[in-house]
């Protein structure tokens, strides 16, 4: 059973802490690796002014992510280097492939490295795996995280795909045929031709993405979020507890995986905890990523 989201991914939702009291923005980042893996999925992160140039911008997300790699070193390298048409990315995630990299500020392809970014933005950052046609579709579901009040309920999500006109306008098209993960674990949903699909949710928080077997997808992310109430929380924990406990068995960092985001956003994606842990340890900073390809403009 293919995995979607890595064990780091979540480990990043609930392992790493920052100085709350010098972030200015927190937004909400995905960065996908040549190969799919999912480094970060929709994790919330405190963003400063990392490069000093007085504004909080997709660079400074970039950067603040990228240091808060500590599980994989060589993953967490990102390097930028001015170009024909400013800033430009020459590493992400760890590789260079001579350019070929996107970022997306909600859902929308930014226009530059330095586009200013505010509290409750989702950035998403790529590196393409297909460098030769660059066949790669940045995709995304309709909702950032899907409220989830009982077991066995059903929670019907769509996932939209980037693509261009005919006069090479952007315009999202449905995803059809895309295979649906929850947790890193294959469901039996298949998105339709109106790229709809329903899963059954337990009562938990959990990451979902998409993969398709005809089509190179940039993994999308988004939550099920258990609701708010005694309730709720007390069987969102007791899953949580009884996955750690079954992973102990197993690997580190499984035991990382098993763990969970407890809260939501104000906008609905669930928070991580940083800020919580930052208050008792204060340590670290984190930063998130926005997808657009650095060879546009070229």
């Amino acid at each position: 059973m293919k995995k979607m989201v890595s064990a780091a991914a979540v480990l990043a939702a609930i392992g790493m802490l920052s100085f709350s009291a010098y972030a200015d923005e927190t937004v909400y980042v995905t960065l996908v690796d040549s190969n799919g893996e999912q480094l970060f999925a929709a994790n919330s992160i405190d963003v400063s002014d990392a490069d000093g140039d007085g504004t909080i911008t997709v660079n400074d997300a970039l950067i603040t992510a990228h240091k808060s790699i500590t599980w994989d070193e060589s993953k967490a390298g990102y390097e930028t280097a001015e170009g024909d048409y400013g800033l430009m990315i020459t590493k992400l995630c760890g590789e260079e492939n001579g350019g070929s990299y996107g970022y997306y500020v909600n859902n929308v392809m930014a226009y530059s490295l330095l586009d200013p970014i505010t509290s409750g933005d989702y950035i998403n950052a790529f590196v393409f795996s297909d460098t030769t046609a660059f066949s790669d579709m940045y995709c995304y579901f309709d909702k950032n995280s899907y409220e989830v009040t009982e077991d066995g309920q059903s929670v019907e999500l769509t996932l939209y795909g980037a693509s261009f006109d005919a006069d090479w306008n952007p315009v999202s098209v449905p995803v059809v045929g895309a295979r649906i993960f929850v947790d890193g674990n294959l469901t039996d949903a298949v998105t339709d031709e109106n790229g709809k699909a329903t899963i059954i949710a337990e009562l938990a928080n959990r990451p979902i993405t998409a993969h398709s077997d005809t089509q190179t997808l940039v993994p999308p992310a988004a939550w099920l979020v258990a609701a708010a109430g005694d309730e709720a929380t007390d069987k969102a924990d007791d899953a949580a507890a009884e996955e750690t406990a079954d992973a102990v068995e197993e690997t580190p960092a499984e035991t990382a995986a098993a763990s969970e985001v407890d809260a939501a956003s104000d906008k609905g994606s669930p928070a991580t905890g940083i800020a919580d842990v930052a208050v008792v340890s204060g340590i670290a900073v984190i930063a998130a990523g926005a997808l657009v390809l650095t060879r546009k403009r070229k």
